[in-house]
This record gives structure tokens, C-alpha cells and sequence, in this order.
């Protein structure tokens, strides 16, 4: 999945939340990935091959990746279907 958003070689904007830090308490750059105008986390996400992170604070995208994740929940895409 992740391939196909983003292959291999391709050039990805690394996009800043400015609510939110640079970088986390592990030193860990803090950035949306966007490819050819689309958000990966949200794509990945709705297509339930990702899970969202309970984060403190308010992110920018955050009422999209609630709405990517609990329309894959209801629809038991990925990793919310039944085995």
C-alpha cells in the first residue's frame, strides 16, 4: 500500500503542524507526508492498514484521520476485519 502512495524514489513534501513541536521527546522529526497532493497517514489509514495515534494535543489533520480511521472500522478494511 505504502508503495503504491509513495514508490520508491518518488519525491514526498514533508509537511510542518505548526501546532504542534518539531520534533517529539525522542527526537523524532514531526511531519505529515504528502505525495502528488495527497495526505499517506489519511490514505493509509482509510484503507485500514494504519492506526492512529492518540496524540495530547490537537493536530491539524486529526478530524480527517478520525473520519479515515473510523470509516475503516466501519467498513473492517485492513487491520479491522474479521479473521
Amino acid at each position: 500500500m505504502l508503495e503504491r502512495l509513495a514508490p520508491v524514489g518518488s519525491t514526498v513534501e514533508l509537511v510542518t503542524d505548526t501546532a504542534q513541536p518539531n520534533r517529539d521527546r525522542y527526537d523524532r522529526l514531526l511531519r505529515y507526508v504528502d505525495h502528488d497532493e495527497v495526505d499517506v497517514a489519511r490514505e493509509l489509514l482509510a484503507s485500514g492498514a494504519a492506526r492512529r495515534y492518540e496524540a495530547d494535543q490537537v493536530l491539524a489533520r486529526e478530524a480527517s484521520y478520525s473520519t479515515a480511521t473510523d470509516d475503516a472500522q466501519g467498513a473492517e478494511r485492513g487491520l479491522w476485519g474479521n479473521c
